[in-house]
């Protein structure tokens, strides 16, 4: 043992092979999620802007 602080704590991950929706085993037909539906929710969530990729830039106006 070191006489090191804890770790501040991190979010839970997903086990290797879990769907990233639900944490289920993960389907091949599917990968890496365990069904349609998961795969649909995921992508859902990427029409709606739920994910975003980290930018420098400004944001667009109107008059750009």
């Amino acid at each position: 043992m070191t006489d090191e602080p804890a770790p501040a704590s991190r979010p839970r991950r997903k086990p290797a092979g879990a769907c990233p929706i639900c944490g289920q085993k993960a389907q091949a037909a599917h990968r890496p999620f365990c069904s349609a539906r998961c795969r649909a929710v995921d992508l859902g969530r990427w029409f709606g802007e739920d994910y975003r990729l980290p930018s420098d830039e400004a944001p667009l106006t109107d008059s750009e």
